[in-house]
């Protein structure tokens, strides 16, 4: 079979770009198809497909094109995956009796279709998103802009607007969100409680309302504030406004911050705002030191979560007594080196601290930054590149721990757990062949509740020799674990 492009140009055709990554997900899954990528023909993203080898040189769509670009092994691959996009792309129509969504085409049609609208969601290319958030906010709205790659004065000059008319601007690049209960973004399903969870962090605020839901605290809210939104150049402009309205909250009964370390000058601001909430509160800046004060601060996702169930007298449940013992039912594997490969861009933090901490070095990848998806959906919706590393990594030598997560929820894959078993079970399996042993050891981020079902996507993995644990925290604290006793061993 020879390698080549497809490739179709719907002319003047919007989709955002959720509805774009899960198109091309599903048409990755046929046989003998590489690569798919379905975008906003902007020049921004046409740059990204021509890096990757993506795009044809006679196409030159307009920027308010949709473009689809298969690589496949033959014509008929490609043509089969263009397809499966195309019909996707139709699926509007509906036959009588049924539900369709109803897609506006600009925010004043919307509110013009039902005045009782009271949020956005925008997922434009980063180019033309500020316009179109802008016209939400003046519209009363409130905004969940998902959209990345967002000018950062642009982000500053958006938000003084959303806070001048106390209106909520979640992102730009904000992953998930749950206001009074409706998902938004990569969400998952919570159990209603007192806890308000304010986040710069997508995954981060995840894995912090997953823990809690895992032990029976619920949650009121998750406002997400956008990455850079603790920067010193933003200031904390929605993470002040998002604090105010859940100190309003009458159902709120803690808060929790969640975000990676932000400017010092930033910090020290919003630890006075949390400390002056009146409520009790956790800061949960990953890598700082903890501290037991007025406000609380966690270095880890799982502390987090930890002291704001203390603070509302629970506890969750942490035991890694599971760990142990395989630890010790274990051969010593053969190789000290660790490999995390991981969906979620927090969670990969996370890791890094606990064994930057215990002194371990290791190999650690974000599989969700924009070096590793340009012309793939991100691996949440499309497991399939995380899963040929995993298995990659039953062929190295160096390598005796592999770490990953498994992200689920609204947004992301129907059964991500699937590819990642066969993955991890092909990886043991060349590890053993070779004489070696290699442990592949994860965690599940998400509920009982969510559309995947988190027990059964646990079953999946441990069914094919994962080793899963309670949090994500907990599987990095094993592998400090197998590396410090390799260490004792080689000694």
């Amino acid at each position: 079979m020879t390698d080549q492009l497809s490739a179709r140009v719907f002319p003047k055709l919007y989709r955002d770009s959720v509805t774009l990554m899960a198109l091309a997900s599903a048409a990755q899954r046929i046989d003998g198809v590489r690569q798919v990528g379905a975008v906003m023909a902007t020049p921004a993203n046409l740059a990204i497909l021509r890096e990757s080898d993506m795009l044809p040189p006679e196409i030159s769509p307009a920027p308010d094109d949709l473009l689809v670009v298969v690589r496949a092994d033959g014509a008929d691959a490609g043509d089969a995956a263009v397809a499966v996009v195309e019909a996707g792309l139709t699926s509007a129509e509906t036959t009588p009796g049924t539900v369709a969504e109803v897609r506006p085409a600009t925010v004043r049609e919307g509110l013009i279709r039902d005045e009782a609208l009271t949020v956005a969601a925008v997922s434009t290319p980063g180019t033309y998103a500020p316009v179109v958030v802008e016209q939400a906010l003046r519209g009363g709205l409130h905004v969940f802009c998902f959209s990345d790659n967002v000018p950062v004065e642009d982000e500053i000059r958006l938000k003084q607007i959303a806070v001048s008319s106390r209106r909520l601007l979640m992102g730009p690049d904000c992953g998930t969100a749950v206001l009074d209960g409706v998902p938004l973004g990569f969400a998952n399903v919570l159990r209603p409680g007192p806890v308000a969870i304010v986040a710069a962090s997508g995954t981060g605020a995840q894995e912090v309302a997953c823990l809690l839901d895992a032990a029976g605290i619920g949650v009121a809210q998750v406002i997400g504030v956008g990455g850079r939104d603790l920067t010193a150049e933003v200031g904390a402009l929605m993470t002040n406004l998002a604090l105010d309205l859940v100190a309003d909250d009458p159902d709120v009964g803690a808060v929790v911050l969640v975000s990676k370390p932000p400017a010092a000058a930033v910090a020290a601001q919003v630890l006075d705002r949390l400390g002056a909430l009146g409520t009790p509160t956790v800061a949960c800046l990953l890598g700082e030191a903890d501290i037991d004060g007025p406000v609380v601060v966690r270095g880890t996702l799982e502390g987090g979560a930890a002291a704001v169930a203390s603070l509302l007298g629970s506890a969750l449940d942490l035991d890694d007594s599971a760990g142990a013992d395989a630890l010790r039912a274990l051969d010593v594997p053969a190789a000290r080196g660790v490999l995390g490969l991981y969906t979620g861009g927090t969670l990969a933090g996370e890791t890094k601290v606990i064994l930057r901490r215990a002194g371990v070095s290791a190999e650690i990848l974000d599989l969700g930054d924009d070096e590793y998806t340009a012309g793939r959906p991100h691996p949440m919706i499309d497991p399939a590149a995380r899963a040929d590393r995993v298995a990659a990594a039953g062929r190295r030598p160096d390598i005796g721990v592999v770490l990953v997560d498994l992200v689920l929820g609204h947004g992301s894959a129907d059964d991500p757990a699937t590819p990642l078993a066969h993955a991890a079970a092909r990886a043991l399996s060349d590890a053993r062949a070779d004489g070696r042993r290699l442990l592949v050891v994860g965690s599940v981020c998400g509920t009982s509740a969510d559309p995947q079902g988190r027990d059964r996507q646990r079953r999946i993995l441990e069914d094919a020799g994962v080793l899963v644990f309670a949090s994500n925290a907990a599987a990095a604290r094993f592998a400090v674990a197998v590396v410090t006793s390799t260490s004792e061993v080689q000694q």
